[in-house]
């Protein structure tokens, strides 16, 4: 092999291992891409352990529906406050936490962003009470 058939060569290959690498670049933004369209639509509903309360929320902490069962209204004030309340954080909280585990699908489990983000949900909503995912 002569000089200049091995400069061809280490040419070739660089330029192949630049083609696979704009692949997976192509590949990678085209899943942040669709994860971001899932998480921008995702919503979590959540109901209270007595039932009075149905909360849907999305991952950014929207809510988008509160149902109120008829037991709702035999509760008192105070009491329902709280329930609404804890609900409404519970149904945020989960919507967030499918958000993380769909960025962790993506990213990887160990991912710096994955673990970023997984710290700010805890930080906002602190621990689920559990209630009942539905």
């Amino acid at each position: 092999m002569t000089l200049g058939s091995e400069t061809l060569a280490a040419l070739e290959a660089a330029r192949a291992r630049v083609i696979a690498q704009t692949e997976r670049a192509r590949i990678a933004a085209q899943d942040a891409e669709r994860m971001a369209d899932d998480v921008s639509t995702l919503t979590r509903t959540v109901t209270s352990p007595g039932r009075e309360v149905t909360v849907t929320a999305r991952a950014d902490g929207s809510v988008d529906w509160i149902d109120l069962a008829a037991a709702a209204f035999d509760t008192d004030a105070g009491e329902l406050s709280r329930i609404l309340t804890r609900t409404v954080r519970d149904a945020q909280r989960a919507a967030a936490d499918t958000a993380v585990a769909r960025m962790a699908e993506s990213l990887g489990a160990d991912s710096p962003l994955v673990a970023d983000v997984r710290s700010q949900v805890a930080a906002q909503y602190g621990p689920a009470t559990g209630t009942d995912l539905r």
